[in-house]
C-alpha cells in the first residue's frame, strides 16, 4: 500500500515539475517546424514498402520498376507525395474537408471507388481522352507524357473547372501566340459566321471554335478549347503524311485564317505588340525611314545589311521561350513518333514542340488551357508548396509586377518570413491563427479559411476557390484602370461584345448590357457591372476623408466581399473599409494619369512627332510603355499590398518622371517643328528674291553656329554646381579647375563676337526689310548670350571667394574634429568598461535567477516528498 502511495505521489510530482523543468531547457527551432519529406535511408525504405504494398497497382509498379533506374529523382519526389500514400477515391475526402460536398459526385465515374494510389499508370495512362493524338505504346502500356489539366479534373473537377475560367489558364493565347489565336477565332466569327448571340448554327459553330466561355456556367463548367484538339490531330497527320480529308480543311483553314499551320511557323519575329518589347527597338523602323542600313556579320560567318536586328536571317527570337513562355505557357504539339536509345534502353515516344513546359495557361493536345504543375510542381503536387509565397513569386515578380517583393515589404510578408517554418502548410482547411499567423497569396486570393473556437471546433468561414478573380474587383496590370472582365478572353470581348477592356469605354458597355438584357441571352455580361463614383468633400470644404465614394454593386460588390472576409479575420471591418477606399482612389488617380499620357502619345502620332507603324520603337512610346507596363502597375499593386516603396518610390515617382519625359521631349519636338518650319519660310521668300540670293543660306548658317555656342553655354552653366563643390573640397585643384574654366568661357566670348561682328557686316549688305528683321532678331539673341557669359563669369568668381572661405572654415574644423576625436576615444573607453560591468552583473543576475529557480523547484519537491512520507507514515 505505502508503495503504491509512493508512486502515485512521485508520478504527481513529476507531472507537476516537468514543466518547469522544460521551462529551463533551451528553445530549438526544429521542435516546431512542420512535416517534411523522408529523405535519406527513410526515404529508401519508404519506396520499399510502397513496391510491396497491394495499395499500388500492379502497372504503376512496372513503371516504378524501370524508372527508379533512369529517372530516380522523379521516383523519390513521388513516394514523398500525398498521390502515393492515398487511394483515387480519397479525392471525396479533401471536398468534405473544405466544405464542398457537391462536388464529389462530378469525380470520374472510373476514381470513384478506385482503391489504388494515384501513381505513374493512374495519371499517364488512365488519361481523360482515350483519342489523343499523342498517344504511344511504350512498353506495352499505351501512355501519354503530357498529362493535363483535364486529366488532372477526373479526381479534382472543382478545381479544374476554377483555373479554367481564369487568366491563368488564357495566358498563353494572349502572349506571343496571340495573332495566330486571333486570326482563327476572327477567321470563325466572320467568315463562318459563330457567334454565342446568334441563331442555333452560329451558337454550334461558336461552341466548336471557341473555348465557349460565354455559353457556360462561370466555376461551375471547365471550360476547354476544344478545336485544338482538332488542330494538334490535324498537325501530327500532316507531318507524318496520313492526314485525312477532315485534316486537312483544319490545316487549310490555319493557313486562310493566319498564314500559319503551327503557331511556331513565323519565329516570333513579325509582329508588334505593347506587350512585346523585343518587337520595339529590334524591330525599329527609324532607320529605315532614313533609309539608312548597318551591316552585320555574325559568329563570323552570315552577312547581312539590315535596317533592324529582328531583319537578319538568323535572329529568331529565340528568348520568348526563356521570358515570355516559361509563365505563359507554350502550346504543345505532338509531331513525330521515334525510337531511340536512352542509356542503353531503345524507347519509343511521341517528340513534342513546346514542352517541356509548367506555363501556367500551357495549352495541351486534348484542348486544356491552363495547367496545375504551374503551382503544384511535378511529381510531388505539393499543397505546402503551392501555398508558399514564391511559388507565386516565380512569375510574380520583377519591373513589371513585383507582387513578391511588394509581399516581402509588407508586414504580411515580414511575418511569414519570420514565423513561417513553423507553420502547418498542409491542413484542410487553412486554419487561421492555428496554421498560420498570416496571409500568403494562396490564403488571401484561393484558400479555403477555417477559424477554431476554444473548444476546438472547426467553421469554414472562407470558401477557397481557384477562380483568382473572386476576390478581385480591379484589372491592375493594363493600360487604366478598369474593373475585372468576367471572362479572360479579350479576343473574344473585342469580336462579340465591341467592347475592349484597354479602351475604357464604359459607356459603350453599358450601352451593350442594356441590348443584351433586352435579348434576355443567357449569359452574364463579360465585364463586371456595378461601379458607381460619386463626390466626397470636395476641394476647399472642411471635412475628410478627402476621397471619392466608390461604390460597388453586382458582381463587383461580390468580390470585394469575399477579399473583406480574408481580411477581417484579423483586421477589424473599419481598417478593412478604410484601407480598401484609400487603395481604390489610387486607382482613379493612376486612371487620370493613364490617359493624360496616353492622350499625349497619340497627340505626337497626330501631329508627326512620333510614328504610330511601329508603337515600341520611339521615346515617347517607351515612356508611354513604362507608364502602364512598369511604373503604373507597381504603384496600384503596391497600394493594395501594402508595399509603400512600390507605390511611392518605384510606383508614382517613377510614372511621374516618365511623364516628365514625355512632356519635354514633345515640347521639344514642337520647337524643333517650329523652327524647321519658320527656317523654311525664310528660305522660300530669300529664294524669291532676285537681288540676294545666298541671304536664306547665310541665315541658316548663322543659326547653326548660334545654336552651336548656346549648347556650349549651356555644358558650361551645367558646370558650375559641381564646380562650386569641388573647390570647397579640392584645394589643389582650385587654380586648375578655375583657369579651365576661364579659358573655355573666353573661348565662347570670342566666338560670339566673331559672330556679331559677321552679322553686322551682313546687315549693312541688307536693305529694308524682312530679311533685315531676321538679322537684327539674331543681334538680340547674341546680346543676350554676351549677357549670360557675363553672370557666368560672376558665378565663378563668387564660387572661388566661396572656396577659399570655405577653406579657412576648413581648417578651424579641422582642428575641432581633432579635440572632438581625442574626447570621443575617451569616453568610448569609458563606455566599453561601463558595458563589461554591465553584462557581468547582467550573466550574474541571470545565473542568480536560474539557481533560485531550481532552489525553489527542488523547495517544492522536498516538501511534497515530506508530505507524502507524513502521509504514509499516518497510513
Amino acid at each position: 500500500m505505502k508503495t503504491r502511495y509512493l508512486v502515485l505521489a512521485f508520478s504527481i510530482i513529476a507531472l507537476l515539475v516537468l514543466p518547469y523543468l522544460g521551462m529551463m531547457a533551451p528553445v530549438h527551432a526544429e521542435d516546431y517546424q512542420g512535416p517534411s519529406p523522408e529523405m535519406g535511408q527513410a526515404a529508401v525504405q519508404k519506396l520499399k514498402e510502397i513496391m510491396s504494398s497491394d495499395k499500388v497497382s500492379q502497372e504503376t509498379k512496372t513503371c516504378l520498376s524501370c524508372h527508379i533506374q533512369y529517372t530516380p529523382g522523379i521516383v523519390y519526389q513521388w513516394i514523398q507525395s500525398a498521390h502515393a500514400q492515398h487511394p483515387a477515391k480519397d479525392a471525396a475526402e479533401i471536398y468534405k474537408a473544405i466544405g464542398a460536398e457537391e462536388w464529389i459526385d462530378k469525380i470520374s465515374p472510373k476514381f470513384k471507388d478506385y482503391d489504388k494510389v494515384v501513381g505513374c499508370y493512374e495519371c499517364h495512362g488512365m488519361f481523360a481522352d482515350k483519342n489523343r493524338p499523342d498517344v504511344v505504346n511504350h512498353f506495352g502500356f499505351k501512355i501519354v507524357t503530357v498529362v493535363t489539366r483535364k486529366d488532372c479534373g477526373q479526381c479534382h473537377p472543382k478545381e479544374n473547372a476554377e483555373i479554367s475560367w481564369t487568366w491563368h489558364a488564357t495566358g498563353a493565347l494572349h502572349s506571343p501566340f496571340l495573332p495566330w489565336y486571333k486570326g482563327i477565332l476572327t477567321y470563325a466569327a466572320k467568315k463562318l459566321g459563330a457567334n454565342p448571340f446568334g441563331d442555333a448554327q452560329a451558337k454550334k459553330l461558336y461552341e466548336e471554335y471557341f473555348p465557349p466561355y460565354l455559353t457556360e456556367q462561370r466555376d461551375k463548367q471547365p471550360v476547354y478549347w476544344s478545336f485544338y484538339e482538332k488542330i494538334a490531330k490535324a498537325i501530327f497527320d500532316y507531318f507524318n503524311g496520313k492526314a485525312t480529308d477532315e485534316d486537312m480543311k483544319v490545316i487549310n483553314m490555319l493557313k486562310e485564317a493566319t498564314g500559319m499551320i503551327s503557331p511556331y511557323d513565323k519565329d516570333f519575329k513579325n509582329w508588334i505588340s505593347p506587350l512585346w518589347p523585343a518587337s520595339g527597338t529590334l524591330n525599329t523602323t527609324v532607320l529605315e525611314h532614313n533609309n539608312i542600313q548597318i551591316t552585320v556579320t555574325t559568329m563570323g560567318q552570315k552577312t547581312e545589311t539590315v535596317y533592324n536586328p529582328m531583319s537578319h536571317s538568323w535572329f529568331r527570337n529565340a528568348y520568348m521561350y526563356h521570358a515570355c513562355l516559361e509563365c505563359h505557357g507554350t502550346i504543345v504539339i505532338p509531331y513525330k513518333v521515334e525510337t531511340v536509345s536512352v542509356k542503353g534502353l531503345q524507347v519509343t515516344r511521341m517528340h513534342y514542340w513546346g514542352w517541356p513546359s509548367n506555363g501556367a495557361a500551357r495549352v495541351d493536345p486534348d484542348g486544356s488551357i491552363g495547367t496545375c504543375t504551374a503551382c503544384h510542381d511535378r511529381h510531388m503536387f505539393s499543397l505546402k508548396q503551392a501555398r508558399t509565397p514564391w511559388t507565386c513569386g516565380r512569375c510574380h515578380l520583377g519591373y513589371d509586377h513585383p507582387h513578391i517583393e511588394i509581399y516581402e515589404e509588407s508586414a504580411h510578408g515580414n511575418i511569414e518570413h519570420a514565423y513561417g517554418e513553423h507553420w502547418n502548410w498542409e491542413h484542410l482547411p487553412w486554419r487561421v491563427g492555428v496554421d498560420f499567423n498570416a496571409p500568403t497569396c494562396a490564403a488571401c486570393h484561393m484558400s479555403t479559411i477555417a477559424v477554431v473556437d476554444q473548444n476546438g471546433n472547426e467553421k469554414i468561414v472562407v470558401e477557397g476557390t481557384h477562380d483568382f478573380l473572386n476576390r478581385l474587383v480591379w484589372n491592375e496590370m493594363h493600360f487604366f484602370a478598369t474593373p475585372k472582365p468576367i471572362i479572360p478572353d479579350k479576343v473574344q470581348e473585342g469580336l462579340f461584345l465591341h467592347y475592349s477592356v484597354l479602351k475604357g469605354d464604359m459607356a459603350a458597355v453599358m450601352k451593350a448590357h442594356e441590348e443584351l438584357v433586352k435579348e434576355k441571352a443567357p449569359v452574364q455580361w463579360p465585364v463586371f457591372m456595378g461601379l458607381e463614383i460619386s463626390e466626397g468633400y470636395k476641394p476647399g470644404q472642411f471635412g475628410f476623408p478627402r476621397m471619392l465614394n466608390i461604390k460597388f454593386t453586382g458582381e463587383l460588390a461580390k468580390h470585394r466581399e469575399e477579399m473583406k472576409k480574408v481580411c477581417e479575420l484579423c483586421h477589424s471591418s473599419q481598417w478593412t473599409d478604410n484601407y480598401f477606399r484609400t487603395a481604390d482612389q489610387n486607382m482613379i488617380d493612376y486612371d487620370i494619369v493613364a490617359h493624360y499620357a496616353f492622350n499625349l502619345l497619340k497627340l505626337a502620332w497626330k501631329l508627326g512627332i512620333q510614328d504610330k507603324h511601329n508603337i515600341m520603337d520611339e521615346y515617347m512610346e517607351f515612356q508611354w510603355y513604362y507608364i502602364w507596363h512598369h511604373q503604373g502597375r507597381r504603384w496600384r499593386n503596391g497600394a493594395f499590398m501594402m508595399g509603400p516603396d512600390y507605390a511611392h518610390w518605384f510606383g508614382i515617382v517613377d510614372t511621374m518622371d516618365a511623364l516628365m519625359k514625355m512632356t519635354e521631349y514633345f515640347d521639344m519636338a514642337l520647337k524643333v517643328k517650329a523652327l524647321q518650319m519658320e527656317i523654311e519660310a525664310l528660305k522660300k521668300q530669300a529664294g524669291g528674291a532676285p537681288y540676294q540670293p545666298g541671304i536664306a543660306t547665310q541665315i541658316a548658317q548663322l543659326q547653326q553656329q548660334l545654336m552651336a555656342l548656346q549648347q556650349q553655354l549651356q555644358a558650361l552653366q551645367a558646370q558650375v554646381p559641381a564646380l562650386s563643390e569641388k573647390l570647397s573640397k579640392l584645394e589643389t585643384d582650385f587654380s586648375k579647375n578655375t583657369m579651365a574654366m576661364q579659358e573655355s568661357i573666353t573661348q565662347v566670348k570670342e566666338s560670339v563676337q566673331q559672330l556679331l561682328a559677321q552679322i553686322k557686316q551682313l546687315a549693312q549688305q541688307l536693305p529694308s526689310g524682312p530679311q533685315k528683321q531676321v538679322i537684327q532678331k539674331l543681334v538680340a539673341d547674341i546680346e543676350q548670350t554676351m549677357n549670360k557669359i557675363q553672370q557666368l563669369q560672376q558665378q565663378l568668381s563668387t564660387a572661388a571667394t566661396a572656396a577659399q572661405e570655405a577653406k579657412t572654415e576648413a581648417a578651424t574644423a579641422a582642428s575641432k574634429a581633432a579635440e572632438a576625436k581625442q574626447t570621443a576615444s575617451a569616453a568610448y573607453e569609458k563606455v566599453t568598461e561601463l558595458y563589461k560591468q554591465v553584462h557581468d552583473l547582467s550573466k550574474s543576475t541571470e545565473n542568480m535567477a536560474r539557481a533560485a529557480f531550481a532552489i525553489g523547484v527542488i523547495a517544492i519537491i522536498i516538501a511534497l516528498v515530506a508530505a507524502v512520507i507524513a502521509f504514509t507514515k499516518r497510513e
